[in-house]
């Protein structure tokens, strides 16, 4: 072969290479303008309009348990974080599930955020919504601080979502913040008022908070607003004018910082070391049957969250911004005292769990395998728990699994809202 023709097969791979490349780029930038695309004005279900809209139940989506239900089980699916679906670790994380749901037959799957974490946010939500479906198993979800990070808005989701029969996801109303504050009411027999029996609240715990001064490596994570503990009250008060015992618990991403002060009580009632500053700022309350461990990467003393001054504990919860935006959802909780549990995700290697001044709350068992901790063997990640998975062990020391929660709530007139919760590793579906 002559130089010639080398040089001119050279150029023409070089040329078809490059040509791929264009085409890929061209076409992922149309499918992030069509993903990325937002509505002209606010998008919601219904307004709230400060409380004045008159409570309805069909304002929000419901489940019908058979009329004769003494348990209601919710499966909890907390950071799948898929990346592009059927391929690499992917599929370990949708074997559980598989294995997980055909085992357990929840009434319902939520998922409390972080769906995914991919430049191809779009297809995994597809990907997963067409799982659930061909299980023809009932989900709800509520968003996480990276499922609209890259090429998908939540508006485009909500579309996406929409068109499913087994999702129950609803974007609430269009005029407080986030985009997943929602209700699933469940009702024994048939969708009737006097059927109605238990309810799901689902709030948007959001992403970054806008306007704070700290870089991303600082850790800052937004909050749930005013306006949303204005809308869960209204929420909470119409279901009680319907059912006076009402009973609920509530789903979102990121924990409240009250999972930190149980921790740190915790630790007091079992003789362990607490910082003195961080002694005076933890209130007097009764912790029960506290369980599980903390095993992210402790926070640095200079990590800038609110209400902060001593918590390094690795628990990354809600909250950067000082003020009436910054309302005390657990004192909502209380004081509506529908609310008996709480349910998190975001810090994938806690587990914590218990009763906090009455009301439970619990981090679900992260379930994706394309999350951290990402090594079983590390080579060079020797001492962070975020990469080394050798470090991620429970309470007796042994290496922890991915895993869902499975959360039993007893609907039995005597036992009404007793509750079991379970975390079940990838080993006990094999």
């Amino acid at each position: 072969m002559t130089k010639r023709k080398r040089r001119i097969i050279a150029w023409s791979i070089l040329g078809g290479i490059l040509a791929a490349i264009l085409i890929f780029v061209g076409v992922c930038g149309i499918r992030w303008a069509i993903h990325s695309k937002e509505p002209s004005s606010s998008y919601g279900s219904y307004e709230f309009k400060g409380g004045d809209t008159k409570f309805n139940l069909d304002l929000f989506p419901s489940l019908v348990v058979d009329k004769d239900a003494d348990e209601l089980k919710i499966m909890q699916i907390a950071d799948p974080q898929i990346k592009f679906g059927s391929f690499t670790r992917d599929r370990k994380t949708m074997d559980l599930l598989d294995r997980a749901i055909k085992n357990e037959q929840p009434d319902i799957c939520v998922v409390t955020g972080d769906l995914t974490l991919s430049v191809f946010t779009y297809d995994a939500f597809k990907y997963f919504a067409n799982f659930m479906e061909k299980h023809q198993q009932y989900w709800t979800f509520t968003y996480g601080n990276h499922d609209s990070q890259f090429d998908c808005s939540k508006y485009v989701i909500y579309q996406l979502l929409s068109k499913y029969e087994y999702c129950l996801f609803d974007p609430g109303p269009s005029d407080i913040h986030g985009e997943s504050n929602f209700l699933v009411n469940v009702f024994k027999g048939s969708k009737a008022e006097s059927n109605l029996i238990y309810s799901l609240v689902l709030l948007d715990s959001g992403m970054y908070p806008e306007g704070v001064d700290a870089n991303l490596s600082d850790w800052v994570y937004d909050w749930i607003r005013q306006d949303q503990m204005n809308w869960y009250e209204w929420a909470i008060q119409g279901l009680k004018s319907i059912k006076s015992d009402i009973q609920s618990s509530m789903f979102f991403h990121i924990p409240l910082k009250e999972f930190a002060n149980m921790y740190y009580l915790n630790e007091l009632a079992n003789g362990r070391e607490v910082s003195e500053v961080v002694k005076k700022q933890l209130p007097d309350v009764e912790i029960a049957e506290v369980k599980g461990v903390v095993r992210e990467d402790d926070k640095d003393e200079n990590e800038f969250v609110y209400g902060d001054e001593g918590y390094t504990v690795g628990i990354y919860y809600q909250g950067n911004a000082e003020g009436a935006d910054h309302p005390d959802v657990f004192e909502y909780i209380k004081n509506l005292g529908s609310t008996k549990a709480l349910f998190c995700g975001h810090d994938h290697v806690n587990n914590l769990k218990g009763y906090y001044d009455g009301v439970y709350l619990g981090y679900g068992l992260c379930c994706g395998y394309h999350t951290y901790p990402f090594f079983n063997n590390p080579k060079i990640f020797t001492g962070k728990v975020l990469y080394n998975a050798k470090l991620w062990t429970d309470e007796n020391g042994k290496q922890m699994e991915k895993g869902v929660t499975v959360i039993e709530i007893s609907l039995n007139a005597a036992t009404y809202g007793n509750l079991t919760v379970n975390d079940r590793g990838n080993s006990y579906y094999q």
